[in-house]
């Protein structure tokens, strides 16, 4: 029975490692995401996003107008093309794995030029390639007044 016991918890704690591993890996892929937008690195950007894809993003303020669409290839293209300082930040996301597929649901603050333009919450989609996870796409809200403040702090002096 004790060599039962400790089977169990060896593969439990095994399983929970795994687990955070993952973890880990899948807002690795969210860290670079936000990290290459800020620096317009679209071949960085490219090389985590998933061939073929698309974002859906959504005005709270605005029910009457349709999401907005953002296919990767254009997505790319918009991030070459242009040159506004762009500052994204999250905190507290939940992370779900479920073997080769994952989902991030997490707050965050937007900036462009220095200013916020916008918060919500993002829910991003991932999948898990041969060489690793890569994002496959995602919705997001946009609420442009009433931001609540960042547990981050100010996002600029």
């Amino acid at each position: 029975m004790r060599t039962i016991t400790l089977v169990l918890l060896i593969l439990a704690t095994t399983h929970l490692r795994a687990q955070a591993d993952e973890r880990a890996a899948v807002l690795s892929v969210i860290d670079r995401y936000f990290a290459t937008m800020a620096a317009r690195d679209t071949a960085g950007m490219r090389a985590i996003l998933t061939d073929e894809g698309m974002f859906h993003g959504k005005y709270t303020d605005a029910a009457e107008q349709p999401a907005r669409l953002m296919p990767h290839g254009p997505y790319l293209e918009n991030l070459a093309r242009d040159t506004v300082a762009l500052l994204e930040r999250y905190w507290d996301p939940v992370v779900h794995v479920d073997g080769p597929i994952a989902t991030v649901t997490t707050p965050y603050d937007f900036y462009v030029s220095r200013k916020l333009k916008h918060c919500g919450i993002d829910h991003f989609t991932l999948v898990k390639e041969a060489d690793g996870w890569k994002i496959s796409g995602g919705v997001f809200t946009m609420q442009r007044t009433g931001c609540p403040a960042s547990p981050l702090g100010p996002a600029y002096e």
